[in-house]
């Protein structure tokens, strides 16, 4: 099943590269991700899976801004389905959005 639905996007992939993985209170985990691909809309759908992970259909824009103070519309927060190993995700490593 594909995570994707939009006009441009059915039926593939988007490609973000890793930023972080945050534990927040032991207990909630996030995946910083930078979209790669352009501007695109796009919606998670229930079944969804970044870089081979099973998410949430929960998708956040962070308030991370640029040098200029420019807010970062590029980058998106998801949220495990299950807590995954620190060292699953490497900071640069690209991933699919599927």
């Amino acid at each position: 099943m594909f995570a994707i639905t939009s006009k441009s996007t059915d039926n593939m992939s988007l490609l973000f590269e890793i930023i972080s993985v945050s534990t927040i209170y032991n207990r909630d985990q996030y995946i910083f991700a930078r979209y790669l691909d352009g501007a695109v809309n796009f919606k998670i759908k229930k079944g969804a899976t970044l870089g081979g992970i099973p998410i949430h259909n929960y998708l956040e824009i962070p308030r991370v801004t640029n040098e200029q103070s420019e807010p970062r519309l590029d980058v998106f927060v998801f949220k495990p389905m299950q807590p995954i190993p620190p060292d699953n995700f490497v900071i640069g490593q690209v991933v699919e959005l599927i």
